[in-house]
């Protein structure tokens, strides 16, 4: 379950593993379970089955944060056409949540983005949620102004596309 080649960070009680398609269950639960009623980034309605999930694993990445060997924060990611990452999907569990789980995975993020030659890690921020908004600012995250992600509901509030320049 742990194996080497996908430890990207390890400390203590804490390991962030590269997710691969088999990994799919696992953050499906982690971005879909309990805490969704705060999900941070766009909650535009892609399909977010483990099928969509391990698709867009397959198309970009992602991350899982392990606590003593117990899933507890995921992202997913996907490679857009100008070859910058796309986040998809991000979640900590509940009861992990306000321990740094979130900036810890984008920091990692960022380092393997930054590794790999990515210049860009881009996030859509629902425009109702400023708190979220403030916190990706904090993390160096800013507005791209000229650019909204569309959603399949023409009557929606378009979600707002941050971005930061890692490369």
């Amino acid at each position: 379950m742990f194996a080497a080649t996908r430890t990207v960070f390890e400390q203590d009680k804490y390991k962030i593993l590269k997710a691969s398609s088999r990994d799919a269950p696992i953050v499906s639960a982690l971005t879909n379970g309990d805490w969704s009623e705060r999900v941070a980034i766009s909650s535009r309605k892609k399909v977010a089955n483990p099928t969509q999930i391990a698709d867009d694993l397959r198309a970009g990445g992602g991350l899982v944060l392990y606590r003593n060997k117990l899933p507890v924060a995921a992202l997913s990611y996907v490679r857009a056409r100008d070859g910058s990452w796309e986040l998809r999907r991000l979640g900590v569990t509940r009861s992990f949540s306000g321990r740094g789980f979130t900036s810890l995975l984008l920091n990692t993020l960022e380092k393997l983005a930054h590794n790999e030659e990515v210049r860009a890690i881009r996030i859509p921020v629902d425009t109702y949620s400023p708190q979220y908004r403030a916190y990706f600012e904090k993390m160096g995250f800013s507005v791209d102004a000229d650019r909204t992600f569309s959603t399949v509901f023409a009557s929606a509030l378009q979600p707002i596309r941050m971005c930061k320049v890692v490369g």
